[in-house]
């Protein structure tokens, strides 16, 4: 991508191709560099960014506009509207720092199939969005809400007392002042844990409020809601992802390779249901199917057979003696 000119147009023209980019794919790490240099130009290069990605927000109908081989145009709205809605969002400038990736967005943020991506506030509360995850951020002077949509998300929320930090995740809203948790939507499954601090779980006006604490989870399904106690290994195991890292120690093979196959567009199959079963321990690198399935046919002299795009986990097959 070629840099904008200086003048106003410019910066507003390169601001809105970043903003599609960024919408439509993940960024290279060399695009990433590049726009955390322009943005890194001067505060008129971020008031730009911010609204061209306001304008973006609807990601389905800028995907049926390039599919349908128009381009795109933003629809503009009065500067002070787009300077409420900056306000609103509150989220802090893109820069790299640390091997984090901070990004200011316009509310709603979405990953991709294996992608992990950290994003740092601007009041110093820090997400981790797991990939195939939706969420939005709607800040305020009274509180600091998140509204969840789907996937897997993380939270270490900076301490301020005058306004609460709540994640809304279907008719569960959780609640926190300081604290670092998680929460995951699978299917119809809500599920909270604490890595550290204290939240409180709501379920409406007419359910008590549930005070959930480190090393432990609440899970809401239809089934009813339940409450555990986790080793504090257990939970590091379930977070790994915010590291890029998978770890199983112990876990039935087969729900391993389900995770596994969260990550990674060739997917390890294992048919047989006795080796589906078997403990397996190891710690992996998100999207990396294939050191899996090696390392598992070898844990259980079991061999990987590549098909369709697939990696087939089976017990070696022997051919009788003649």
């Amino acid at each position: 991508m070629k840099a904008g000119s200086g003048t106003g147009d410019g910066v507003e023209a390169q601001a809105a191709a970043w903003a599609v980019i960024s919408r439509e794919r993940e960024l290279t790490s060399e695009e990433r560099a590049k726009l955390d240099a322009w943005l890194a130009e001067g505060s008129r290069h971020l008031g730009a960014y911010v609204r061209a990605q306001a304008t973006w927000i609807d990601l389905d109908r800028v995907v049926a506009l390039e599919k349908a081989g128009s381009s795109p145009v933003p629809v503009r709205m009065p500067w002070p509207h787009w300077r409420q809605f900056a306000a609103a969002a509150s989220i802090a400038v893109a820069v790299a720092a640390a091997g984090v990736a901070h990004s200011r967005l316009a509310g709603r943020i979405a990953t991709d199939r294996g992608d992990v991506r950290q994003i740092a506030l601007a009041d110093g509360s820090t997400i981790t969005l797991n990939g195939d995850s939706v969420l939005q951020v709607r800040f305020d002077d009274k509180e600091r809400r998140i509204i969840f949509r789907g996937g897997e998300a993380s939270f270490k929320v900076a301490h301020d007392g005058q306004r609460p930090f709540v994640v809304d995740a279907d008719d569960i809203a959780v609640r926190a002042v300081g604290t670092e948790f998680a929460v995951r939507m699978d299917d119809d499954d809500v599920e909270v844990t604490v890595a550290d601090g204290t939240v409180a779980v709501e379920e409406g006006s007419a359910v008590p409020r549930r005070y959930i604490r480190a090393n432990e989870q609440f899970v809401a399904a239809p089934a009813g809601v339940r409450k555990a106690m986790l080793d504090p290994q257990e939970v590091e195991r379930r977070l790994a992802w915010r590291h890029k890292l998978l770890i199983f120690r112990g876990q039935p093979l087969g729900s391993a390779a389900e995770e596994v196959n969260r990550y990674s567009d060739a997917n390890v199959v294992i048919d047989d249901p006795t080796l589906a079963r078997a403990e397996f321990i190891g710690v992996f690198r998100l999207g990396d199917a294939r050191a899996f399935a090696n390392a598992a046919a070898y844990a259980f002299n079991g061999e990987v057979v590549e098909r369709d795009g697939n990696l087939y986990l089976r017990r070696k097959q022997y051919s009788p003696s003649h």
